[in-house]
């Protein structure tokens, strides 16, 4: 009976060694553990949460191990190959619940920036705003992209502002420096963030906000003594900035930098890697786009200091059909071009804001210079202007000065494989010509309720497609997109047809159908303005136009106060160029060449009718008023 009961304590013994072994391995798996952890902490941030709404992954990559010496190496490695098979990439999942009925009261967000927000007449937060805003007020590095006019500047705005409130108001001592920097490509789009800003600043007087791109070099008190808690800039002049003052950027909280994908096509990769150097060790980035790729590595290592969280809306890259209906018109030549877009214009089927983009800088000139003939009131923008003119005729047509703008977008469209032969010879003079890169038309400029955007010239990809026609349908707003095509631009068109049908699963370019043959009298006055716009016409207007600039520009005042003479000289010649056409009646639309379908309807340019209205207050002959003077007097005018 000894004998056999003899087993039994061995068997405990085997118990208790079996646990100790897996609390062993327990204990190790625990230490490698926290050593990954430690090892996380240290690097800065090679780490990528993913965003896609509703549903939100978030994966751990694995990052490059810092450098050990030699004998050290060795020991790691056993340990290593003790524990691969315990480490494995942790894998959460996010969920973000839908709140379509959300205000932008409910994030708790400082009452003076609502105040604001009620200014502006936003009613409810847009898609991107409720998935972005909560994340900036935790303090998390985000990489955001969203269509263009979805609201992306308000998402980053609004908690960023928040955030800087909270710090001023704990009363920490006021810094020499700026707590948030936002970083626009162009000095269009710093000046929309700005303006923006500062109308959710006026119920905060003790916060200011200074637009460093608006700035020329002469007001060097602002350079060097001011201290703004907000600062709006292009790369270059924030660089300009630090080369005065190297510490500007020493106390700063948050850097945004928008338009992210543009900041190094514009060629500011040295500026950018400066601005990176004079940053502080920790602080919030935001990176946002329309196109932002997941490869957005250069500027993720250059800017993100820790984990950075990506938002990709579910959605495509442009509304859907039932806010923004998308055209195409086909075109046999250039002629029948211009011919259907003056009768578009002429027989009011295009009605409203309008922005007709083309792709060169000499085309802009010639497209309004052919509807001026027609009595059609429009304005240029592009990049050989000047940094304030642009800014001025943005600002104009958002007033409502002008019903269209013509803008060419040829500065900021990289674009390989266009062989048209004129846009070769354009090529050819534009390596003559200085353009501005800070300028940029189609990418995040605001233009305030533009109802179509006409691609006169068909676009070279599908990126500049996007951010034209995205200029119209932003926020809640509808609109139209009208997009001409001839022959040689089909290639073009059919790889934009191709990728928008499997973005939006359907077919989204609506073929828009013209019959020519009842347009005959419009091609044939389309026919001799284009003939009058020659070279020569254009240049005499590209000229017209820089001798008003000159006359409006503040540097040359002292010059004109010494020369008065070259003044007059200058406001002579101001007057932008006009075409010599025979027929005079050329910009009337009789009832004759109107189409069957459309006859009946007033299409009197509303230039004339201003003009009409004007005659009441003429002057008058010494018969006319005896008359009138006779008719009024009861006396005179009474009848039994």
């Amino acid at each position: 009976i000894g004998a056999l009961q003899m087993p039994e304590p061995k068997k405990k013994k085997d118990k208790k060694a079996k646990e100790e072994k897996t609390l062993k391995k327990v204990s190790v798996s625990e230490k490698y553990a926290k050593v990954q952890e430690t090892r996380k902490r240290k690097l800065e941030g090679n780490d990528e949460e993913v965003i896609d709404e509703p549903v939100v992954e978030v994966e751990e990559k694995a990052v490059a191990e810092p450098e050990v010496a030699e004998p050290e190496k060795k020991k790691k490695k056993k340990k290593r190959g003790r524990l691969e098979d315990i480490a494995e990439p942790r894998v959460e999942t996010v969920y973000f619940d839908e709140a379509p009925s959300k205000s932008f009261a409910d994030f708790e967000l400082d009452e003076r920036i609502l105040k604001g927000i009620g200014e502006l007449g936003w009613s409810r937060p847009t898609e991107v705003q409720l998935s972005m805003i909560d994340l900036v007020l935790e303090g998390r590095n985000v990489m955001a992209r969203a269509r263009t006019g979805s609201g992306k500047t308000a998402a980053y705005v609004l908690p960023v502002l928040h955030r800087v409130i909270q710090v001023v108001s704990s009363g920490q001592p006021s810094s020499s420096g700026p707590l948030a920097v936002f970083v626009a490509p162009s000095k269009e789009l710093a000046t929309q963030i700005h303006d923006l800003m500062t109308v959710l600043l006026r119920p905060l007087p003790f916060l200011s906000v200074l637009n460093l791109s608006s700035l020329s070099e002469e007001e060097k008190d602002v350079w060097n003594n001011d201290s703004p808690q907000l600062v709006v800039c292009t790369p270059g002049k924030l660089s300009t900035m630090l080369q005065l003052r190297p510490s500007f950027l020493s106390t700063v909280r948050h850097i945004v930098l928008d338009e992210a994908d543009l900041l190094l096509s514009f060629g500011y990769e040295q500026e950018m890697k400066f601005i990176r150097r004079n940053l502080p060790d920790l602080y919030q980035c935001i990176l946002t786009s329309a196109t932002l790729t997941d490869d957005m590595t250069t500027l993720k290592k250059m800017f993100m200091t820790g984990k950075a969280v990506t938002i990709k809306l579910k959605e495509g890259d442009l509304p859907d059909s039932s806010q923004l209906t998308q055209y195409q018109v086909s075109c046999e030549n250039d002629e029948q071009r211009f011919a259907i877009l003056l009768s578009l214009f002429k027989l009011k089927l295009v009605v409203g804001k309008t922005i007709i983009f083309v792709n060169t800088v000499d085309r802009c000139y010639r497209l309004a210079l052919f509807l001026q003939a027609f009595r059609l009131k429009s304005c240029i923008l592009n990049a050989a202007m000047p940094a304030n003119s642009r800014c001025h005729v943005i600002a104009q047509f958002n007033k409502g000065d002008f019903p269209i703008v013509i803008a060419s977008d040829a500065s900021n469209v990289h674009v390989d494989g266009w062989d048209g032969e004129e846009d070769q010879k354009e090529k050819k003079k534009d390596k003559k010509k200085k353009m501005d890169k800070e300028s940029g038309v189609a990418r995040g400029i605001d233009f305030h309720q533009v109802a179509n955007v006409i691609n006169f010239d068909f676009p070279k990809n599908l990126e500049s497609y996007i951010h034209r026609v995205g200029r119209t349908a932003r926020g809640f707003n509808k609109g139209t997109a009208l997009s001409f095509s001839i022959p040689t631009e089909k290639s073009l068109l059919d790889g934009v047809k191709e990728e928008m049908n499997k973005q939006m699963g359907m077919d989204v370019l609506t073929p828009y159908e013209m019959r020519i043959k009842e347009l005959d009298s419009f091609v044939l006055r389309a026919r001799e303005a284009m003939a009058a716009t020659t070279r020569s016409v254009v240049k005499e207007a590209r000229l017209a136009e820089i001798r008003q600039e000159a006359l409006r520009s503040a540097k040359l005042n002292g010059y004109f106060a010494r020369n008065p003479r070259e003044r007059d000289l200058l406001e002579k010649d101001k007057k932008l160029q006009q075409l010599s056409l025979k027929s005079p009646a050329i910009a009337d639309v009789p009832d004759y060449i109107v189409p069957k379908a459309l006859r009946g309807i007033d299409y009197t340019s509303d230039l004339k009718k201003k003009k009409k209205r004007g005659t009441k207050h003429r002057h008058k002959s010494v018969n006319q008023k005896k008359y009138e003077n006779k008719k009024a007097d009861p006396l005179h005018s009474f009848s039994i």
